[in-house]
């Protein structure tokens, strides 16, 4: 397999031509080259991350790991510090730090995106056989009985006294071996990812992979050669060594929502709407004590789903809540941890006996990708009243089903922390306010900033995925989604990768 790392002396790059520069190696940039590589195209896959496969590299240990395989190491956030902001940096995108949910678009949502939002070819029937084709890249299957830890039986066991229905649900893992650290990478493998299976088929195709390049820029972008500015980094991803150009007849850029927003901005490309009609998916963690061990951090995650509560509304997109067991790794739930000095000590000495989910709350596409006085990228995004309100509810639903499960007490990670003993002081939750920096939320599902639309004076990309205004740059990645599309992105990305891979293979003419 070969793949440049431009942190090497020996893999400095000189300037560099191809017919289509792909700017991302998640779902959708990885996805995208398969296809086009398949196709006969000339492609040039590039990646700012490293390129981490195998147990030398992958190495459980979260200090190292957040730091190399997160977005600004796993510390970017809003601007008023309310939502971490999660997404990755490394070859193969998300697909490598995530819990392996396979989670496909519902029929609403898409119904929704057609007929609402005007995109003609995104019905469920014309979506089907790329939705097909995106689970079979993750070899998705239902995860079995007996792969389900102490921690998601826990949530299972409540939702059920409660008569609450839910779901055994569906990943992408092979050879499994219940690690529990999906969050910081698969050292054996066994993640079907597009670092395990697009990628090394790009590859196989006849694609180059650069990784530790970022790019900064595009210019020339009105011409039929444009050129993109690349810096090289040094091992480590910490700094700039050396720059060089690409010259490409088209352009995909898909290195995230926040990524390709920033992009965009700093090559003057894109109309009013970029940046806006970002959508975060604020989940908020719910953390019950129970009487027994838990060992949570054991086996795989994330397996049961509580969807009871979920909405998927043909007229008004993705609403409800849905509420889903997981763990982290000690890194990521100390995060979480409010209580200061002997007590958030203690708060972590007793992870053995905690049962935790979060709860996951689809938004409106409210927030908005700027960038600071140095050019960084910066995250606004308010919560609206509604969504509040649909949270409470979802977070009264999770406690009561830890409480039927038999925890000592259920607790929200607030400041002060919000602490719950039985059923009647659930009242508590209506005063959680969600003030800025007085609760700690996450975001795993980022989406739009370059929104898809059917005018040029609704959204950022036509439906080609071709930015309005400048033939042959385009984006794929889940920025694209003109509202929050699904629970999970994985999937849903990587159809899009599929769809828009093989209409581009189809219709762009060969130079």
């Amino acid at each position: 397999m070969t793949i440049t790392d431009c942190s090497q002396s020996s893999g400095q790059p000189d300037d560099m031509r191809c017919e289509v520069a792909i700017v991302g190696s998640g779902c959708g940039g990885a996805t995208v080259a398969r296809v086009l590589a398949e196709a006969g195209r000339d492609v040039l896959l590039i990646e700012e991350g490293g390129d981490f496969v195998g147990p030398q590299r992958l190495t459980q240990r979260d200090l190292s790991m957040y730091d190399q395989l997160y977005a600004d190491r796993g510390a970017r956030t809003t601007a008023d510090r309310t939502i971490s902001v999660l997404s990755g940096r490394v070859l193969g995108g998300g697909g490598v730090i995530n819990a392996c949910d396979v989670v496909p678009v519902h029929e609403a949502i898409w119904r929704y995106w057609h007929t609402i939002h005007g995109l003609q070819q995104w019905s469920p029937q014309a979506m089907a056989p790329f939705v097909a084709r995106a689970l079979q890249d993750l070899s998705a299957t239902a995860i079995t009985q007996d792969q389900v830890n102490r921690n998601n039986q826990i949530l299972r066991q409540g939702a059920q006294a409660m008569g609450y229905t839910g779901e055994l649900m569906h990943h992408n893992r092979q050879g499994c071996v219940g690690l529990g650290t999906c969050l910081i990478g698969c050292p054996l493998g066994a993640k079907r990812n597009p670092r395990m299976v697009a990628i090394p088929k790009a590859i196989t195709a006849g694609a180059r992979v650069l990784v530790r390049a970022k790019v900064v820029q595009i210019s020339a972008a009105d011409r039929p050669d444009k050129t993109l500015l690349v810096r090289a980094l040094d091992p480590k991803g910490y700094h700039e060594t050396s720059t060089f150009r690409v010259q490409a007849k088209r352009i995909v850029l898909a290195a995230g929502p926040v990524g390709t927003t920033t992009i965009l901005a700093a090559s003057g490309l894109g109309n009013d709407r970029l940046g806006r009609g970002l959508s975060l998916q604020p989940q908020v963690a719910v953390v019950a004590q129970m009487p027994d061990i838990v060992n949570a951090f054991d086996g795989i995650p994330q397996s049961f789903a509580l969807t009871q509560f979920e909405r998927n509304d043909e007229k008004t997109g993705l609403g409800g809540y849905r509420i889903e067991s997981i763990f982290g790794t000690p890194g990521i739930l100390g995060s979480l941890v409010v209580q200061p000095g002997i007590e958030g000590k203690a708060a972590m000495a007793a992870l053995p006996y905690v049962a935790a989910c979060l709860v996951l709350v689809p938004d409106e596409p409210v927030g908005q990708i700027g960038q600071t006085w140095s050019g960084r990228p910066r995250i606004d995004y308010t919560l609206s009243e509604e969504w509040k309100t649909r949270a409470r509810a979802a977070v009264k639903t999770a406690m009561r089903c830890f409480l039927a499960a038999g925890a000592r007490q259920v607790m929200v990670a607030s400041a002060p922390p919000l602490v719950v003993h039985s059923e009647k002081e659930l009242a508590q939750v209506d005063g959680l306010s969600f003030a800025p920096a007085s609760i700690g939320l996450i975001s795993a599902h980022q989406q739009g900033g370059t929104p898809i639309s059917a005018r040029p004076d609704a959204g950022v990309c036509d439906p080609d995925g071709q930015l309005w205004g400048t033939p042959g740059v385009y984006v794929c990645d889940g920025g694209l989604f003109p509202t929050s599309s699904s629970t999970h992105t994985m999937a849903p990305i990587l159809t899009l990768g599929h769809f828009l891979g093989a209409k581009w293979a189809a219709t762009w003419g060969k130079t």
